[in-house]
């Protein structure tokens, strides 16, 4: 009996010194690594500040870049929040909204971008979907989280080294490599033709369907959770380089308004589009790369809206900001 309960103690001896050594690593890993989930940071903040949400957004990454909030916010006093992050899709918007419903004010309202790959997928493989997804395990409970993968949910949230492959070279400092600094110095227009380039590549090539049907059922879903919940949605497409939408085709943009315009006409859903407006796509200075606003661009961008867009204009003219009058209130993000 003595041999065998030896053996059960060194087991368990093993066992703990490996675990111990897997936490060290693990620590180790995030203290070098660049953080990866950096914009999923703003949602630490929903339940001590953004209670009684006004105005927001959704969407990927045209939304995060579209929609600025600082004059609304800091000046006028309305709570504002940006839902979107990096090639977010409509699954997850509605994930993270039903997670937050309480979030909202009683009346508000939202931007609900609608992109040249919104009712696709725009990850490459199933590999970068992961990647992606994994944002969401930081902040989302496992119940609202799409297709929720413990396994994921460990090497990727709790225990971020067991996925670090190559990576876990970083640990060490001595033996990884600086890349050299890339070459600016090429004309903007250049630039942005291969951005734009780049950009198409990975939208619109090598897809089997543009029009999944998943993803229309998603935004009807999200249209029919503004409805429940009091929040006035605007459908919105933001503006593109002219790089950009030159290397989509007509047959394509074709499907995609009729598209939009079946969902906005079933739904009674006003729906915007600025993706050629030549005040923003002949202009480079307003844009951080091919079909991404830059903050210049955004301001503006909201002003625009501000002006054009009635039921953005009625929302401001009925609705008294929630912090007006507390200079003192200041949101993080």
């Amino acid at each position: 009996m003595r041999p065998y309960l030896n053996f059960i103690l060194k087991c368990i001896a093993v066992s703990g010194i490996a675990l111990i050594l897997l936490l060290l690593l693990n620590y180790r890993y995030e203290q070098v690594m660049e953080d990866p989930y950096a914009d999923a940071h703003k949602f630490d903040f929903m339940d001590s500040t953004y209670n009684n949400i006004q105005i927001c957004n959704i969407g990927s990454s045209h939304g995060e870049y579209a929609f600025y909030y600082e004059e609304l916010a800091k000046q006028d006093g309305y709570e504002c929040f940006n839902f979107a992050m990096a090639s977010q899709t409509y699954n997850y918007d509605l994930a993270i909204l039903s997670m937050y419903r309480e979030h909202f004010a009683d009346n508000s309202l939202m931007f609900i971008p609608v992109s040249y790959f919104s009712f696709n997928n725009e990850v490459i493989n199933e590999a970068e979907q992961e990647s992606l997804n994994a944002k969401y395990y930081t902040f989302l409970s496992p119940g609202y989280i799409p297709d929720y993968s413990p396994y994921v949910d460990l090497v990727t949230h709790r225990l971020p080294v067991l996925s670090a492959g190559e990576d876990i070279i970083k640990i060490f400092p001595s033996l990884s490599i600086k890349a050299l600094a890339a070459d600016n110095d090429v004309p903007a227009s250049e630039e942005f033709y291969e951005k734009a380039l780049n950009r198409y590549q990975r939208h619109m090539e090598n897809k089997e369907d543009y029009f999944l049907q998943e993803r229309i059922d998603n935004l009807y879903d999200i249209l029919n959770f503004c409805k429940n919940n009091g929040i006035t949605p605007i459908l919105i497409t933001t503006p593109y380089t002219s790089y950009y939408t030159d290397m989509v085709s007509g047959e394509f943009k074709t499907e995609f308004y009729n598209t939009i315009s079946t969902i906005a006409s079933a739904t009674r859903t006003p729906y915007y589009d600025y993706s050629e407006d030549t005040r923003f796509s002949a202009h480079l200075e307003y844009f951080a790369d091919a079909d991404h606003l830059n903050t210049e661009g955004a301001v503006l961008f909201m002003d625009t809206i501000k002006e054009e867009i009635p039921e953005y204009r009625e929302f401001l003219l009925n609705n008294i900001p929630i912090h007006n009058g507390d200079p003192g209130w200041q949101p993080p993000y």
